[in-house]
């Protein structure tokens, strides 16, 4: 009797693991709850109810209201989210994607319109549509052509007018619609006469010209560009003028000398 009843338990045990691996295979759809579940719920609770004791009215009508309210929200989300898709048109944003590797990558771009698919909102940049749900960040107009607009790369330069030379600052004309094609130069409150300024491959280079009337101290170079947004920069150059008294022998002389002529040879008068 003994080992009759261990076979029976044995049986049942397995029995319960097959019972429960399938129901994990099928077991299917989302665990949250929406309006499709909701109202599927509703249904079966109708058709299963006790015909000798039947639901009241009263409650069918509080879940009907709910299943109501459930779907207006549903709908007010959907429409919210393409409101909020069509106010992106013209903004510059951030999609990230994953390409055929599985890697992600970034998209940078303008949203140039939105379009629905299948009831989902998609964004138009550079040629291509990605999803809305692909979007990581929004940027403000100015804040989008910032790194576009021309610049000046900040730093000190020392000028000795016992031995006086070139002075050269890297700056960069802009880029993508927002480029500037010359650039004026004020010092000391006056502009420096453009002959005294040549540019070449993002860089500026000053004569010693413009500097040899200067008393000794500490001046900042103000840039003027004339790019759609006439971006002027007064705050990222300093020139401190001094006046050693100590002249540099002739073999120091003549190679700065060489360099001097060489810079301006190459240079062009974009400035």
């Amino acid at each position: 009797m003994a080992v009759s009843s261990t076979g029976n338990l044995t049986t049942a045990v397995e029995d319960l693991t097959v019972g429960s691996t399938e129901r994990k295979v099928n077991q299917r759809g989302s665990s949250e709850l929406g309006k499709e579940e909701f109202l599927k719920l509703l249904v079966t609770q109708l058709q299963n109810q006790d015909p000798l004791n039947p639901q009241n009215d009263t409650e069918f009508i509080s879940q009907l209201a709910q299943f109501s309210s459930l779907e207006q929200m549903t709908n007010m989300s959907a429409t919210m989210s393409n409101t909020s898709a069509y106010s992106l048109v013209g903004k510059e944003v951030i999609v990230q994607t994953k390409d055929s590797t599985g890697a992600y990558k970034e998209v940078r771009g303008t949203v140039d319109y939105v379009e629905m698919k299948n009831g989902d909102a998609m964004l138009a940049i550079n040629g291509q549509t990605y999803s809305l749900d692909d979007l990581v960040q929004v940027m403000d107009s100015m804040y989008a052509i910032k790194e576009y607009l021309p610049s000046v790369q900040e730093q000190t330069e020392t000028f000795d007018k016992t031995n006086p030379a070139l002075i050269t600052v890297k700056i960069d004309l802009g880029s993508k619609g927002y480029e500037a094609s010359s650039v004026a130069v004020a010092l000391n409150g006056e502009y420096i006469d453009k002959e005294f300024l040549n540019y070449n491959d993002g860089e500026l280079t000053i004569s010693p010209e413009a500097f040899k009337d200067l008393e000794p101290g500490s001046y900042y170079l103000g840039f003027y560009f004339d790019d759609p947004f006439q971006t002027s920069v007064t705050d990222k150059v300093n020139i401190k003028i001094i006046d050693s008294g100590i002249v540099k022998d002739d073999s120091e002389q003549n190679v700065e000398e060489g360099n001097s002529t060489s810079t301006e040879e190459t240079s062009t008068d974009n400035a």
